[in-house]
């Protein structure tokens, strides 16, 4: 009897030192990049999505959110997250164009009419290849997709209401090749700046011009230094959250389950809350002094299908790609 009750309590005494164990066990975390500022839309979705991922871990799997570029630029942070030496990264799904080159047809401007035309893209199976290719060759998944950004606008010192006043117009693009012929097409003279220095640049007339979603010509103060915004919408694009390949497969299934569903839901959230506070910020833009400007931009598509024809020629992506994208209209 005293064999067995010392062989019970042994067995006792195992199970509570690996309870313990798990309930002590330090929790996973994730550091997650971004460029926007701290009070942008995308910053407050990335937090929304860290707190839904810790609340539904049990606090197993935590994510420490990095906005405002305080990683570095773009391009480096994917490049992070590429080696592993950062676990995720968030912003507009074009920067990935540097890495997968059929992703430089999202970055060509007029390439999608609509947010509808963009979601067909991105939920299709032509996106569901490149994603599949940069998760293949750079070891980066996308969790999610279904971040859709506002359209783009142009922010400028003075202001522009046809084409012919882009022509030899210092414009500021990102360090995107299709952003850069682009707006060569045009007739600008593209100066590449990093994000959080366009207001700067503007201020100090390295640039003339900028452009970016609509929303975040007020959350990045651009219109106090660009007060004319020219509502061209000459590009739709989404932001996509990517994490570390092998970092995603290293964590237990059910939370990689946690942390697409908080993922695509902090999308849901983004995408509707972009749409609300664009109205909100348009207003308070006019209130500060912004001049908002419709204008024909019939003139500025026609420039692009030779554009396309010419990058394909070039081998910049693969050959019938920007006839797939029109089709899905």
């Amino acid at each position: 009897m005293k064999r067995k009750t010392l062989v019970v309590l042994s067995l006792l005494v195992c199970l509570i030192v690996v309870g313990v164990g798990q309930v002590g066990a330090a929790p996973i975390v994730l550091r997650f990049g971004g460029i926007q500022s701290v009070t942008d839309t995308t910053t407050r979705a990335m937090m929304r999505m860290a707190e839904q991922v810790e609340k539904e871990s049990d606090g197993r799997l935590k994510i420490e959110v990095y906005p405002a570029s305080q990683l570095g630029d773009a391009v480096s942070q994917i490049e992070g997250v590429m080696m592993g030496s950062l676990e995720m990264f968030c912003d507009a799904g074009e920067w990935c164009s540097q890495f997968v080159k059929d992703w430089n047809v999202m970055a060509l401007t007029f390439v999608f009419d609509d947010e509808a035309h963009l979601r067909n893209f991105l939920g299709g199976p032509v996106n569901g290849a490149i994603e599949e290719q940069l998760r293949a060759e750079r070891g980066v998944r996308v969790v999610a997709n279904n971040w859709i950004r506002a359209p783009r606008v142009i922010t400028s010192r003075k202001p522009i209401l046809k084409l012919e006043d882009l022509q030899g117009l210092k414009m500021r693009v990102p360090e995107i090749k299709m952003y850069l012929e682009s707006w060569q097409a045009l007739g600008t003279k593209p100066t590449m700046v990093a994000w959080s220095e366009v207001y700067l640049a503007l201020r100090q007339g390295i640039v003339e011009a900028a452009e970016g979603p609509l929303d975040t010509m007020y959350t990045m103060k651009f219109y106090e230094v660009g007060p004319h915004i020219t509502l061209t919408y000459h590009l739709m694009s989404n932001m996509n959250v990517l994490i570390n390949d092998r970092k995603f497969k290293s964590l237990p299934a059910d939370l990689q389950e946690i942390l697409i569903k908080a993922a695509n839901d902090a999308g849901d959230w983004f995408s509707a809350t972009v749409r609300q506070m664009s109205v909100e910020y348009v207003e308070k833009m006019k209130e500060g002094g912004a001049q908002f400007y419709e204008v024909d931009i019939a003139p500025f598509k026609a420039k692009m299908p030779a554009l396309a024809a010419k990058m394909e020629e070039e081998g910049i992506w693969s050959k019938g790609l920007y006839e797939q994208v029109q089709a899905l209209r």
